[in-house]
């Protein structure tokens, strides 16, 4: 390219950027632009999501671990002072099919600024400006874990500048308008493989639910020792001393369900299992060549919400439908603080009554249901299949990014200037 091209090329550039800037340059204006102010439009996107408070815990499915924060920062450059109008619009999920989108915009709000000086606005602000409301938060306003997302926008137009000793002139200023974007979090995240059962059952038996126990059993030496079979053999004659015939033939039954419950076979999808007692086994120790020693503890698959298999109308906290299937392998995301001593069977506990409560139940027959249940997670050890490994996988996330972005004003006509506030 010849230098008389170039210097032609920078000069048309230059009269596009004036004509931008001061419409009086313009010679196309239509009467109606001729009429309307000229207005300078920064919009700058946002993106808020409140996370976890430090020092709480989170009963719900998924975790708000994760905090966005945007931070609008705009400056006066000018050597006066300007009159600027700020607002946020929300910009939500596409209602598809639909011609008509968005929702209401907040209302504009009069800002003054003197020379080079700059102020911020940040999510709460951002909550403010869309409900009108001095007090509110990001936090108060969209709730935990929400992301909200939309636009800020800044519009200033044509200032008086009134000088002592000289008519009023009028300037159309421009504003410094830049976006800083913050995504962080910092938790403890562990994933613990559990059980659910209950200690809980209809009426007396020959054990405690829930409770560990030690047994000596006899074995056959000749034979291979299948230690959960000797155990439930034992229990089933522990059985025959229950004097109620219709309670001592239905605890066998509970008892041959429970055989049957191992790993190799699914529970029941529906939940709907006949009652089963079950038998943890810790350990299974052959002490000579016809003893061993077993350490076990029983426990049920079902709760006080469920039908006594008598046929008694017995009264029953809730008939809502547990929030998992018992005796079901569930991995469970536990979000919390970190250095803070956490109890975890308490935490399970207050997870699943929250899940109760999602489904339906009140609080309190959620929690008066809970006193008997048994979460049995394999950081104990307890299963007799359990290959001593490690179930309990912790992951630690921490960590910041920043971005930065330079906001580039828009020419826009306002058919009535200054905007309509509130």
């Amino acid at each position: 390219m010849s230098r008389d091209r170039v210097r032609i090329h920078h000069l048309l550039v230059a009269m596009l950027v004036v004509a931008v800037l001061f419409p009086s340059s313009r010679v196309a204006a239509t009467p109606a632009e001729q009429q309307a102010p000229l207005v300078l439009s920064y919009a700058a996107k946002f993106v808020c999501q409140a996370a976890l408070q430090p020092g709480q815990y989170w009963y719900g499915a998924a975790a708000p671990i994760v905090n966005q924060q945007t931070d609008i920062l705009i400056h006066n450059p000018n050597g006066f002072p300007v009159t600027l109008y700020k607002k946020a619009v929300r910009a939500p999920l596409e209602n598809f099919d639909t011609v008509e989108q968005g929702v209401e915009p907040g209302k504009y709000r009069e800002v003054r600024l003197r020379a080079d000086r700059a102020f911020r606005i940040d999510c709460d602000d951002i909550a403010k400006l869309l409900t009108g409301n001095a007090s509110a938060t990001a936090l108060s306003t969209f709730g935990l874990g929400v992301v909200v997302e939309g636009f800020v926008v800044i519009a200033i137009g044509p200032q008086p500048i009134t000088v002592p000793g000289a008519p009023t002139v009028t300037r159309f200023p421009q504003l410094d308008v830049t976006a800083e974007y913050v995504r962080s979090s910092e938790v403890m995240k562990k994933d613990i493989h559990y059980q659910p059962w209950w200690w809980w059952w209809w009426w007396p038996l020959p054990w405690r639910l829930g409770y560990a126990y030690e047994r000596l059993v006899t074995i056959d030496a000749t034979g291979n020792i299948d230690c959960r079979s000797l155990l439930y053999t034992e229990l089933a004659r522990d059985a025959q001393q229950i004097s109620d015939s219709t309670q001592r033939q239905l605890t066998l039954s509970a008892l041959e369900a429970g055989r049957m419950t191992e790993p190799t076979r699914q529970p029941d999808p529906t939940g709907e299992s006949p009652p089963a007692l079950v038998a943890l086994i810790g350990r299974c120790d052959k002490l000579s060549a016809t003893l061993a020693d077993i350490d076990y503890v029983l426990v049920s698959n079902k709760g006080p919400t469920d039908p006594d298999p008598r046929g008694v109308a017995a009264a029953q906290a809730s008939a809502v439908r547990y929030p998992w299937i018992p005796g079901r392998w569930y991995d469970l995301p536990v979000v919390m603080p970190q250095n803070i001593s956490t109890d975890i069977d308490d935490f399970f506990r207050k997870w699943h009554q929250q899940r109760w409560v999602d489904a339906g139940e009140s609080a309190t027959n959620a929690q008066s249901a809970l006193v008997y249940w048994f979460p049995y997670w394999c950081g104990w050890g307890y299963w007799w299949w359990w290959n001593n490994g490690d179930c309990i996988d912790i992951g630690v996330g921490e960590g910041e990014s920043l971005d930065v972005e330079q906001i580039t004003p828009v020419r826009v006509f306002f058919p009535q200037w200054p905007p309509t506030s509130q």
